[in-house]
């Protein structure tokens, strides 16, 4: 990849070779590798001791062990989320410690934080030095910021569990949990901003801006809904419009950042329109955190804000489409190969489920539409396409196209790439279609409409609750399809790191423009990571 298209060119190794690399880079440029520079920080102060330690840890090694710990959260989390929708359609089946009202915020937790925040960060990890053409500063405080937030998230999970949740914010955590997972959750933002400020690269590419911004998002819109509510209105509003701000600000926002380096990385395409990029940048950045005022519509909440919210969100589908359409563009003639490149299928069905998602939530806070939709299953389908849809898809795309560069093995099998992909699209689309009619079912009765005669009262009950009960119930069927795929994803991971073949691998030196690397010098400059 040229630098005009996505960073700096890289000096390759063979997996395992110890040798020069070779540099590609044109006369008078720089290329980047990830072999370590053999120099040590003095470790005679805490400074110094972590400089040392931090200086010691390969290139690449936070993306790695996020990728690692992002894989096992997103196994529990589909789990627990199929727990959750059978506790849902089947009342009292699971009791006590698993009733509806602790396997929600669990889920939720497992599912935005556990695995998609890890997994995000270890993909601008991963990006930052391909992208800024400096070493990634703070690699220790990367990978033990990344550590932190797994084993918090883990303690949440079992109070939550235990029944030591507060009822407040999309995760129902205590103060004492939250605050040491809102300081965890600072870590990527203090990496990306120190690289980013030493870059050599003078341009900002387009996955850069949803770098910088995601990690800006992130703790924010996690302190929206963990500051305690002045009242039981504001504690409602808070948690909407964090959790949709995660799961589109930051969940989908970052994804999409994500995907346009992986596509461009995987088809050797340049992006297609810079144009298009920034449309859909700040359409998303202006618009999507009004979303979560979506399912108050039509509820006990300022008329002013309904309006607003449906306003702001129109803009939603504009960048969905946006980017979509850019994506898209970007592959060429490359679509009719998706069988094979899994990194191609991924982005573009990623997207396809962000254009998805973006248009019910604008047709959610619709006044008219919301009367129908509020407080439904309708925006849990919304939802459960948001973040096992565009989210996973977005993460598996940067993630197939990553593996092979951070572990020097090849892609262990397309044939679970496929199966994966193929049971997440459906299963997926389904549940989330599944769910998005049973809201509208429901709410249609109980707005005083009908479908067939059925009365909303009375005998007629009944049958308009059995119908919905029974979309809910076929939701669980394709829900378990998508747990299914997400085994898949989980096995393709886990079988890259430990019997994927050697291959090409980048590797991470600045190669001084006589091709001489700093390790043959005898008296290395400075470079602006070590100012």
């Amino acid at each position: 990849m040229t630098r005009a298209e996505g960073g700096f060119n890289l000096a390759i190794f063979r997996s395992g070779s110890h040798g020069r690399p070779f540099v590609s880079g044109a006369p008078g440029g720089s290329a980047l590798s990830t072999t370590k520079n053999n120099r040590t920080a003095s470790p005679i102060s805490r400074v110094g001791r972590y400089a040392a330690w931090s200086d010691g840890l390969a290139a690449d090694t936070a993306a790695k062990w996020h990728i690692i710990a992002s894989t096992a959260f997103l196994a529990a989390a589909g789990i627990v989320w199929v727990a959750g929708m059978v506790e849902l359609r089947f009342p009292g089946t699971l009791t006590g410690p698993f009733s509806y009202g602790r396997i929600r915020p669990i889920a939720l937790l497992l599912a935005v934080i556990g695995w998609l925040t890890l997994s995000m960060a270890g993909g601008v990890y991963y990006i930052l030095p391909r992208l800024t053409g400096v070493r990634m500063r703070g690699e220790a405080l990367a990978l033990a910021g990344g550590a932190a937030t797994a084993g918090v998230t883990v303690v949440g999970a079992l109070v939550v569990l235990l029944g030591g949740g507060d009822g407040t914010g999309p995760f129902s955590l205590p103060w004492w949990v939250s605050l040491p997972l809102l300081a965890t959750l600072l870590a990527p933002m203090v990496v990306t901003v120190s690289t980013v400020r030493h870059r050599q690269e003078p341009n900002i590419f387009v996955s850069l801006w949803y770098a910088l911004a995601g990690v800006v998002w992130l703790p924010l819109l996690y302190l929206v809904g963990a500051v305690p509510p002045p009242s039981a209105m504001g504690g409602a509003m808070s948690e909407s419009v964090s959790l949709f701000g995660l799961s589109n600000l930051w969940v989908v926002g970052m994804g999409i950042g994500l995907a346009y380096y992986a596509l461009v990385k995987d088809t050797g395409n340049p992006l297609a329109s810079r144009q298009l990029a920034r449309v859909g940048f700040w359409s998303l950045a202006f618009a999507s955190a009004w979303g979560g005022a979506g399912p108050l519509v039509f509820g006990p909440v300022p008329d002013w804000l309904e309006a607003v919210a449906f306003l702001m969100t129109l803009a939603l589908p504009v960048s969905a489409l946006a980017n979509a359409a850019n994506l898209s563009l970007t592959t060429e003639e490359l679509w009719a190969e998706r069988r094979d490149r899994p990194v191609v299928a991924a982005a573009l069905a990623g997207a396809f489920f962000a254009l998805f998602t973006a248009a019910l939530t604008s047709f959610g806070t619709v006044r008219s539409a919301a009367a129908v939709v509020g407080l439904t299953p309708f925006w849990d389908g919304v939802l459960y396409a948001t973040l096992f849809g565009a989210g996973g898809l977005l993460v598996a795309a940067w993630s197939y196209q990553a593996l092979p560069s951070i572990t020097g093995r090849t892609l262990a099998s397309q044939g679970l790439a496929r199966l994966h992909l193929r049971l997440t699209f459906w299963g997926v689309g389904l549940t989330s279609a599944l769910l998005v009619g049973a809201g509208l079912v429901a709410g249609y009765g109980w707005a005083g409409g009908s479908f067939g005669g059925i009365s909303p009262t009375g005998e007629g009950w009944g049958d308009l609750v059995g119908l919905a009960s029974l979309l809910l119930g076929l939701s669980i069927l394709s829900g378990l399809v998508t747990l299914l795929g997400q085994f898949s994803f989980c096995l393709a991971v886990l079988r890259t790191f430990t019997t994927g073949r050697p291959a090409t691998q980048e590797v991470f030196t600045l190669v001084p423009a006589d091709g001489s690397s700093e390790e043959e010098e005898e008296d290395p400059p400075e470079t602006g990571e070590e100012e």
